[in-house]
């Protein structure tokens, strides 16, 4: 191809696009964790502290949500170029 295009390295590629939507799910967990490690501690909250707390969880929970969805669909897209290019690469190849 010259100077001018391009190489994928189809399992590279497809490995990113795993790796997008797990990095969503460990993103998940950690929030997780951390929840699970204030649980002791929100029993002594209250009054001002306790309404922040509560709406940032909120926000971060649908922050999670959204960015979970789009790092799905990220994935799923980068997965589907790689194999849509390696089968015209193979289509390609075969005509010769």
């Amino acid at each position: 191809m010259g100077g001018n295009g391009y190489k994928m390295q189809f399992g590279a590629v497809d490995t990113a696009g795993s790796d997008l939507v797990a990095g969503a799910g460990k993103i998940e967990n950690k929030l997780n964790d951390m929840e699970n490690a204030l649980k002791p501690l929100q029993a002594d909250w209250t009054g001002e502290a306790s309404e922040a707390y509560v709406q940032a969880k909120a926000q971060w929970n649908s922050a999670l949500t959204e960015m979970k969805v789009l790092l799905n669909d990220i994935g799923r897209q980068v997965s589907q170029d790689s194999s849509d290019a390696q089968s015209t690469e193979n289509r390609n190849r075969n005509r010769w």
